[in-house]
């Protein structure tokens, strides 16, 4: 798979679009940790370095972060097609994370995502940068990440956070 296609897998982070199939939604198990960083073009005194998944650059995560566990009312592993065109294979069913957030969180995710600084975001699960999607349009109350579907760090992050296993 190309960097432009795994590209392509992330910027779909905000859609809260139609599954396959999902798991039942669950409350973060204990011990957990989900946070949702901006991230800055430049390293700063409020900012933390992390490696994006998918570019193997560096990333600045500004913090503090702009959601956390708390702001989480529930997860859930979902599955997402991705269309094939021409005569390519039948199209292919890749895990994701859905994230829905409580009030609270809905509102700093919206303000966060109506005209950010950048379009960068990054979903660290208990401490590891699992996917740095960009945002396309506002995010209120529910949205989902997709990142490497063939990465562990991507797999065992959705396996941490929903307490669903890989597969």
């Amino acid at each position: 798979m190309t960097r432009k296609t795994l590209l392509a897998f992330s910027v779909l982070f905000l859609l809260g679009c139609d599954g396959k199939s999902i798991t039942k939604p669950v409350t973060v198990p204990p011990g957990t940790t989900i946070e949702i960083y901006a991230t800055s073009p430049a390293a700063g005194p409020s900012t933390i370095s992390a490696i994006d998944p998918v570019t193997k650059t560096t990333i600045n995560l500004v913090t503090p972060p702009i959601i956390t566990t708390s702001d989480i009312a529930t997860v859930a592993k979902s599955y997402q097609d991705l269309e094939t065109t021409g005569n390519a294979s039948p199209p292919t069913s890749i895990p994701s994370l859905e994230i829905v957030l409580n009030a609270n969180g809905a509102a700093k995710m919206l303000a966060a995502t109506t005209n950010p600084t950048s379009p960068v975001q990054a979903v660290v699960v208990n401490g590891t940068t699992i996917a740095a999607p960009k945002i396309i349009t506002p995010i209120n109350k529910s949205f989902r990440v997709i990142g490497d579907h063939r990465s562990p760090l991507f797999l065992n992050g959705i396996r941490a956070a929903t307490g669903q296993p890989n597969g």
